[in-house]
């Protein structure tokens, strides 16, 4: 779930870009959408090796609805495409969101569908690059579920979350080896600019005793001057041994638990903003551990309100792991 360094500290203003409403503002159906381009050395061939120098483009479409029904209740949805054009996987067509709910005094919610993982409050946390970023969880926690019933409660700074995903193998995120998963968040945004949140998830496997758990504490700090500093550190338990196998070494690890940090600092003024990410992996196999560590450098400025460019170098801190780069064009609506 990638967010733009200065969306962070409120500088870009927002998506939004049609809206329809009746006249007693009963009804209201929302339009918005984005179109990047990047180009650069953005992924990783078979074994870590970096890809060609290439270009990746992608569109993405957004319905949001709101029905009231009456003084405390209103009935919400979304709808989101996103429509990729890369080197790596060619064109594809990927639903985001697909989801149906209701919203109870403005600070209740109930929604079910596909729709992001309860996790994603403290992934965001640090996963505000355009480019990189996140990579600490990235094969640990998945950013959006299928069948995904969500309970969100938020008032006076806390945002409380939990869900329930009944996985099925013919849905988009393939998860055919998990028969369900469920997840919850706490967080807390103080007015003096710091916030803390704690995620935990459980994957209910197909196969016996191979579940797969997942608890992490993420803590944020934000000035009106335009600094954002935040760290995030969590483990991911697995029942069964996890294969992973290490080009470097020539040998495959059999992994049980994988712990990681990520943090990032961030630096905006006016139309531009600096950012610098580090990440870090330990896979544990009995006594030995294997540490993979990542550094990040961001740059973007806007060129107007809704258009802005941005640069990244990703530095990987492993033999058998190549550096990324990319520098890309971004125009929402």
């Amino acid at each position: 779930m990638k967010r733009a360094i200065l969306s962070l500290l409120l500088l870009a203003p927002s998506a939004l870009a049609v809206t329809w409403s009746t006249d007693d503002q009963q009804q209201v159906l929302e339009l918005h959408g984005k179109i990047e381009q990047n180009l650069g050395v953005l992924g990783y061939q078979s074994g870590y090796k970096a890809e060609s120098l290439g270009g990746d483009t992608m569109a993405s479409l957004g319905l949001s609805g709101a029905g009231r029904l009456n003084a405390d209740v209103i009935l919400i949805g979304e709808m989101s495409w996103d429509l990729f054009n890369n080197s790596r996987y060619g064109d594809q067509i990927y639903a985001d969101e697909a989801w149906l709910g209701v919203r109870i005094k403005d600070n209740f919610e109930l929604t079910a569908g596909r729709s992001d993982s309860t996790f994603n409050q403290l992934r965001d946390k640090t996963d505000v690059f355009n480019l990189f970023g996140g990579n600490a969880y990235v094969y640990l926690v998945d950013s959006t579920l299928d069948d995904h019933i969500k309970l969100t409660w938020a008032s006076n700074g806390w945002d409380v979350r939990a869900g329930y995903a009944f996985n099925d193998a013919n849905k988009q995120s393939d998860h055919d080896c998990t028969r369900a998963q469920y997840g919850g968040s706490v967080g807390y945004q103080a007015q003096n600019g710091l916030g803390a949140v704690v995620a935990y998830e459980n994957k209910r496997e197909a196969d016996p005793n191979s579940d797969v758990s997942n608890m992490a504490v993420g803590l944020s700090y934000s000035t009106p001057g335009g600094f954002y500093a935040a760290v995030t550190r969590g483990r991911t338990d697995f029942q069964r041994n996890w294969q992973v196998f290490s080009l470097k070494e020539n040998r495959v690890y059999s992994m049980r638990r994988v712990d990681y940090w990520e943090s990032v600092v961030s630096y905006s003024r006016e139309k531009m903003a600096f950012g610098v990410g580090y990440s870090r992996q330990s896979m544990r196999e009995n006594a030995h551990l294997h540490w993979v560590d990542e550094y990040i450098f961001a740059a973007e400025y806007y060129l107007m309100p809704k258009a802005k460019i941005y640069a990244e170098f990703m530095l990987n801190k492993m033999d058998d792991q190549d550096n990324l780069y990319g520098v890309g064009l971004q125009y929402y609506f």
